[in-house]
């Protein structure tokens, strides 16, 4: 399964892209949204201090779902090339990738 969403970090009106692929996800949440957003804030916040930049707080992030797509017949992995056009891309191995670069 994966979901593709737009994110923006604090009041900046700058809007980056991101993609979340994984095997599972709870029947039990409170949004799409929140399934990606715990994932995206511990990425970000470790490129941050890679790159010695405070800490973001998950209020400080807002996550809008673009699409969702769950099928267990239809492969849901990327390119490299892919993977390179985010902003945050998360793969179905848990590896988390900034700006097309794992880290």
């Amino acid at each position: 399964m994966f979901i593709t969403f737009i994110y923006r970090v604090g009041k900046s009106p700058k809007t980056y892209y991101g993609k979340y692929c994984g095997s599972y996800i709870s029947d039990d949440h409170e949004g799409l949204d929140t399934e990606v957003i715990h994932c995206l804030c511990q990425g970000l916040n470790k490129y941050r201090s890679m790159n010695d930049m405070p800490k973001l707080s998950l209020n400080a992030v807002v996550v809008g779902v673009l699409s969702f797509s769950r099928d267990q017949y239809i492969p849901t992995y990327s390119s490299e090339k892919e993977i390179r056009c985010f902003d945050f891309y998360k793969d179905d191995k848990n590896r988390i990738y900034i700006n097309g670069k794992l880290i």
